[in-house]
C-alpha cells in the first residue's frame, strides 16, 4: 500500500511538473492559423498572396511577406487551408503551389497552415544587412523573443519533387537530403544558429520526403530580435538549391521577452 501510495505522489509530481512546462501557462504566443481572421479564395489560399502590402500577424507575432507584381512573385509566407495533396507534376505546379503534403494544418485536413517561400540566392553573412525573405519578428520595434518551436512539413510540390524529379531537380536517392534551418538574430546583431530540421534525410534507397507534421525545437537560437529560416538540400548548383525553396509551418511558439 505504501508503494502504491509513494507512486501516486510521483505520478502526481510529474504531472505538475509536465503541466508547469505549457507554454501558455508561461505566457508564450503560439500562432494558430483557425484564429486569424483571414481570407481565402476558392481555392484555399490567402486572398492577401498578390498584396505587397499584407501580411500575416499574431498578436504582435509577425511573419513576412513580400510580393512582386511585375514579375507576379513572391517570397515569406502565406496562408493556405488548400487540401490539394495530388501530384501536378504533369501540369504547372506554380498554379498550386499553396498547398501542404499534410492537406492541412495540425487542426485536420482543410484547416490553416502556412507555406513559405525562401529566396535561395540570399546569403547568410548578409542577413543583418539584407532583410531574409522568410522571418518572424515580434512587434514592430525589434522587440526581443524567444523561438520555442513550430510544427513543420513539406509542401505538395517539394514533396513530389524530391520523390519522382523535375526537369529542374533530381529525384532524391540513397544519401541525399533537405533540411529547414533556423537563425535568430540578437540584439546586439549576432546570427545565432542553426537549428536544424530534415524535411528528407535518404538514409537508403527507399526513404521518402517527410509527409506529416514534424515538431521542430528552436529553443537553442536564444532571445533574439528575428528569426529566419534558410533551407538546405544536396541538390544544389551554382545558382542556388535545386529542390523547390518551399515548406509548410504551423503552430509557431515564441516567448516575448521584456527590454
Amino acid at each position: 500500500m505504501k508503494t502504491l501510495k509513494s507512486l501516486l505522489i510521483a505520478l502526481c509530481a510529474l504531472l505538475a511538473t509536465a503541466c508547469s512546462k505549457n507554454p501558455e501557462e508561461q505566457g508564450a504566443v503560439t500562432a494558430i492559423l483557425n484564429q486569424i481572421p483571414l481570407g481565402y479564395d476558392a481555392n484555399g489560399v490567402w486572398t492577401g498572396a498578390n498584396d505587397a502590402q499584407a501580411q500575416v500577424s499574431y498578436l504582435n507575432m509577425i511573419f513576412s511577406h513580400s510580393y512582386v507584381a511585375d514579375w507576379n512573385s513572391w517570397n515569406g509566407f502565406v496562408a493556405s487551408r488548400s487540401s490539394d495533396t495530388a501530384d501536378h507534376s504533369d501540369g504547372n505546379w506554380l498554379d498550386h503551389q499553396y498547398s501542404a503534403i499534410t492537406g492541412g494544418g495540425l487542426s485536420g485536413t482543410g484547416t490553416p497552415y502556412l507555406i513559405a517561400y525562401w529566396n535561395s540566392s540570399e546569403l547568410l553573412d548578409e542577413a543583418t544587412t539584407v532583410t531574409p525573405s522568410c522571418y518572424v519578428a515580434y512587434g514592430n520595434q525589434g522587440a526581443l523573443f524567444q523561438p520555442l518551436s513550430a510544427f513543420v512539413t513539406n509542401s505538395s510540390y517539394a514533396f513530389y519533387a524530391m520523390a519522382a524529379g523535375t526537369a529542374w531537380s533530381k529525384k532524391f536517392e540513397a544519401g541525399d537530403y533537405l533540411k529547414l534551418l533556423a537563425y535568430g538574430i540578437t540584439a546586439d546583431g549576432t546570427i545565432t544558429g542553426p537549428a536544424e530540421c530534415f524535411l528528407a534525410n535518404y538514409e537508403d534507397e527507399y526513404s521518402l520526403p517527410v509527409s506529416n507534421w514534424t515538431y521542430f525545437n528552436m529553443e537553442s537560437l536564444g532571445v533574439v530580435k528575428m528569426l529566419f529560416f534558410r533551407m538546405e538540400s544536396s541538390d544544389s548548383g551554382k545558382w542556388g538549391m535545386n529542390t523547390p525553396a518551399y515548406f509548410a509551418i504551423d503552430r509557431m511558439a515564441i516567448m516575448p521577452k521584456q527590454p
